[in-house]
């Protein structure tokens, strides 16, 4: 059902689609669906939050705050930079930012489902990063969204605007780098900072 909810979606918009739609597409009954979900805005929701695990995953392994600073954000980062650049993905956010206005309530599913929660995730991983000292920074959500806006720099807009994204996937990691580098040279440590400053750049 969410797999068919997706869809219409993406080729009806929201408000173009009906709960009956949904079943008609994916079989089973609407008391199911409603059972399920409870009502559109709903299902919308879930749909929102499994494309959030999906840019989630890269904080929720195991291995992730083991592994040094930048090399987790570089890992992060190319995740995230990759899925927004994905043609599925670029579907989903035009129609978001088209169907938005006129429905306020698929606009706070989209925004506290969503981008919230992967916020919220980056938030507490940089937290504890300036608890062990490797960051300094007030406000770990502010920091979160300076590096989600340094990963996607200019093409992101770009791309939902439907301009031709010139950037093959063996690129993303040397972009992501860049915003790393820019991010950490801001919010590093101070002696981390300085050590940084003293290593030769190849």
């Amino acid at each position: 059902m969410l797999e068919a909810a997706c869809e219409l979606f993406l080729e009806r918009g929201f408000g173009g689609t009906s709960m009956g739609d949904v079943v008609a597409r994916s079989g089973g009954s609407l008391a199911t669906l409603y059972a399920s979900f409870g009502s559109k805005e709903k299902l919308f929701e879930a749909i929102v939050e499994e494309v959030s695990a999906q840019l989630l995953a890269p904080l929720d392994a195991p291995e992730f705050e083991s592994k040094p600073l930048d090399e987790a954000l570089c890992r992060l980062g190319e995740a995230f930079l990759s899925h927004l650049l994905d043609p599925q993905t670029l579907r989903w956010q035009r129609m978001c930012a088209a169907e938005g206005p006129k429905f306020p309530e698929l606009r706070a599913a989209l925004l506290h489902s969503g981008p919230e929660r992967v916020r919220g995730r980056l938030a507490a991983y940089l937290a504890a990063q300036a608890e062990a000292g490797r960051l300094a920074l007030d406000d770990p959500h502010a920091a979160a969204v300076h590096f989600l806006a340094l990963v996607k720099s200019e093409v992101a807009f770009a791309a939902v605007c439907g301009e031709p994204i010139d950037l093959a996937p063996e690129e993303v990691p040397g972009k992501v780098q860049s915003a790393v580098d820019v991010f950490l040279y801001g919010y590093a440590a101070r002696g981390r900072r300085a050590a940084r400053n003293r290593l030769p750049r190849s």
